[in-house]
């Protein structure tokens, strides 16, 4: 495992803490799990250090600060990228990946070590409250067993056209999915997009522009961020995701959006390798972030040449076990025609069996979240009550019957 973050590093995630938080809610493992409001007083400081734990992973602290920023070199590539190839550039960036190695942490395509951690913390403050068991705000409404999130970032004019083609194949299944699109990258058909939201699909924005620039300084990111913030909320778009999973927490964490979506619980495949180690959402100074726990069809297919429906399958086993979040990460670009697309449809046939699953979109999950980071748990009379403004969905359940705690 990764020495400890710089005290730089740790600065940022006090601001993040301090901003993520709702009530009395932010990424320690009392609000993770939602426990009963009884507890809190005489789990303070448990309570405390458990979200500084938290945080080094969700935020990627066990990173030096270079690296979680996008790598410098980035730079060249994005100048001449539109004049290479396609295949060529699948095949140079798989040639830098393995040059570049893999440091081992966080393990891919499966890394537990936030589900440890929260499975001993939980172990640990019923042991110092000498209580068996006790109960928590089930983490999916209608005490659902796990949840199901399909995602596209769509690169190109091609990826447009084929967008409703692989919506048609999910609505089969019984899923609806969310498209991000670059705003400033290529002409977009909004007439599809809007065929979709009809349909009630989710339209997201992708950045502006697959060129590096978003996150290449604090001044780039004001101007740029203000652009893009703008012409999401002028196309009615709540979530977002980074071109090439670019990212800055601390920047992201300031955006007007409901969600993002730029993190992976692992990868170490992406340009700015790394990954929250969380198959949960969790707070992002005002957004819910959702992190994409499946690996991406063009990393599988492009850089490591390897059959997608294994692995998403395997993957997508492990988080259902845990009870956590699969999101999938697909490109119409790639994933939306001929064999590549049987290949999607068979996958979806599996999703779709996967038992007590909740299928949503993810502003979807992102309100789930949001409203559960504010529920109460309490006990009243011998009941058990959860309070908040809005507890729609909401089940109290015994802690010692969720698989984390098997």
């Amino acid at each position: 495992m990764a020495l400890g973050p710089s005290t730089s590093a740790w600065r940022d995630s006090q601001k993040l803490s301090a901003d993520a938080k709702v009530g009395p809610s932010g990424n320690d493992a009392f609000s993770f799990w939602k426990l009963q409001e009884e507890w809190r007083s005489r789990l303070g400081a448990a309570i405390d250090e458990s979200q500084a734990t938290a945080e080094r992973y969700l935020f990627e602290l066990y990173l030096s600060e270079k690296q979680r920023r996008p790598p410098a070199a980035l730079g060249s590539y994005y100048r001449f990228r539109n004049f290479i190839p396609r295949p060529l550039r699948h095949w140079l960036n798989s040639a830098a990946i393995r040059a570049r190695g893999h440091g081992g942490f966080p393990n891919w395509p499966c890394e537990s070590v936030l589900l440890d951690f929260w499975r001993d913390w939980l172990d640990r403050a019923l042991r110092s409250l000498d209580v068996e068991d006790g109960w928590h705000i089930g983490f999916w409404p209608h005490n659902a067993r796990c949840c199901i999130v399909l995602t596209h970032d769509v690169e190109s004019p091609l990826g447009v056209r084929r967008m409703e083609k692989m919506a048609d194949i999910e609505q089969k299944y019984g899923f609806l999915s969310s498209w991000n699109l670059p705003l400033l990258e290529y002409p977009i058909d909004w007439s599809t997009v809007e065929r979709l939201r009809a349909r009630g699909f989710e339209i997201g924005a992708h950045g502006l522009a697959h060129d590096g620039k978003l996150f290449r300084s604090e001044a780039d990111f004001a101007e740029l961020g203000r652009e893009l913030q703008r012409l999401a909320r002028e196309h009615s778009m709540v979530g977002f995701r980074s071109p090439s999973t670019l990212r800055r927490a601390e920047w992201i964490g300031t955006m007007a959006f409901e969600y993002d979506s730029s993190f992976a619980d692992t990868d170490p495949y992406e340009p700015q390798p790394g990954g929250t180690c969380s198959i949960f959402p969790f707070r992002l100074g005002s957004l819910i972030e959702l992190p994409y726990t499946l690996p991406q069809d063009h990393t599988l297919m492009h850089l490591i040449h390897r059959d997608p429906v294994p692995l998403w399958h395997l993957k997508a086993q492990w988080i259902a076990a845990a009870g956590g979040m699969i999101l999938a990460l697909t490109h119409p670009d790639y994933m939306g025609a001929g064999e590549h697309l049987a290949r999607y449809e068979e996958f979806l046939k599996r999703l779709r069996d996967l038992p007590d699953a909740w299928h949503a979109l993810p502003s979807e999950v992102a309100d789930w979240w949001r409203r559960r980071s504010r529920m109460q748990l309490c006990i009243s009379g011998g009941q058990v009550v959860i309070k908040g403004d809005n507890t729609s969905g909401a089940v109290a359940a015994r802690l010692r019957n969720h698989p984390l705690c098997a």
